[in-house]
């Protein structure tokens, strides 16, 4: 501000006061002297420190940028501390060419001339997208592939077999399981079913959770030798079978043998169990059954096999306390229940 200014605002400023009493006019003198070195002092700091800032900036040694990229973050920041540069995550993003905590890009990008202190943003990589995978056991096998593609998810080799269960066309089995991971993209292997064998041909039916009598009534028709195992810990009543080797709709030929695990669970006298029931509505496809239990015991898978439509399922096994049921159906949750 200039003296001429300054003199002529001061004139002004007493022309105002001449009619105001002398200690008012004495008060406001003092503030308006002292507003006006305060803005003096403020535009010679504002100036002294923008002259500051700017001889420390252009004092920086320029340095170029070093590549950083498919670096991991750690490596990253050594490379930046010898041109004295700074890095800031900007943001994360999937790749499956790049493993989790590697960095995709940067900015400014490598051999870019700054100044030392500058800071180089970088976005960093998650690694693969991982998908579960659906189950697609008992679908058609348009339907599978359709499924496949709505989860990001390819179709590998498709093998056919026949199949006591499964009808023509649809899914016996695939590989990887359902609810296993893969990254997005990666391809699922899948069985069809051809539908029912030939008479030249034996397959070995599904004997899980069926009575033992079961199986030896049919090794006896077929001529086929069973070596019985029993599972003491079992959770299944006794009789029960368990698990068996062939795997259901296997080949099988005569006077081979059928490895058979039964339940032989001590049972104490007034056991509680669980009673598990549920019956499938009538249709035309057969269903893929899955029922899990988690209780104090843990999660257990009790059933997971192909049924017929209106099949009825009777399950009972050990309590363990409070309990919650679940049944899927062809890999849809269809019943969730709280059992005590």
């Amino acid at each position: 501000m200039s003296e001429e200014k300054e003199v002529k605002e001061l004139k002004n400023f007493d022309e105002f006061l001449e009619d105001k009493p002398v200690v008012i006019k004495s008060i406001f003198k003092v503030i308006l002297i002292l507003g006006l070195i305060a803005v003096f002092l403020g535009a010679i700091a504002f100036v002294s420190f923008d002259w500051a800032l700017s001889a420390l900036v252009h004092s920086r040694k320029e340095v170029l940028v070093p590549d950083i990229t498919q670096k991991k973050v750690v490596e990253a920041l050594d490379l930046l501390e010898t041109p004295k540069l700074a890095l800031r995550k900007i943001g994360s993003e999937f790749d499956s060419n790049l493993p989790a905590g590697t960095i995709i890009r940067q900015l400014p990008t490598a051999g870019t001339s700054v100044r030392e202190g500058k800071v180089v943003r970088v976005w960093v990589s998650q690694g693969s997208e991982n998908i579960k995978v659906p189950d697609l056991v008992n679908l058609p096998l348009r339907n599978a592939e359709l499924l496949l593609r709505q989860n990001h998810l390819s179709v590998g080799t498709k093998e056919t077999a026949y199949s006591l269960t499964a009808e023509k066309g649809t899914i016996i089995s695939q590989e990887p399981i359902a609810g296993e991971t893969l990254s997005k993209g990666k391809a699922v292997n899948l069985v069809v079913s051809s539908g029912l064998p030939p008479s030249t041909l034996k397959l070995v039916p599904d004997f899980r959770h069926k009575k033992i009598a079961e199986v030896n009534l049919w090794a006896s028709a077929e001529n086929i030798q069973v070596d019985i195992e029993e599972d003491g810990n079992s959770p299944f009543p006794n009789g029960i079978v368990v698990k068996q080797e062939p795997e259901p709709d296997s080949q099988i030929s005569p006077e081979s043998t059928l490895k058979i695990i039964v339940s032989a669970r001590p049972v104490q006298e007034n056991e509680k169990m669980h009673r598990i029931h549920y019956e499938l509505p009538q249709g035309k496809n057969n269903n893929r059954v899955k029922i899990i239990l988690q209780d104090a015991l843990g999660e257990r898978e009790i059933l997971n096999e192909t049924k017929q439509p209106g099949s009825k399922i009777d399950l009972t096994v050990p309590y363990g306390g409070q309990a919650t049921l679940r049944i899927y159906v062809d890999g849809i949750l269809v019943r969730e229940k709280e059992m005590k």
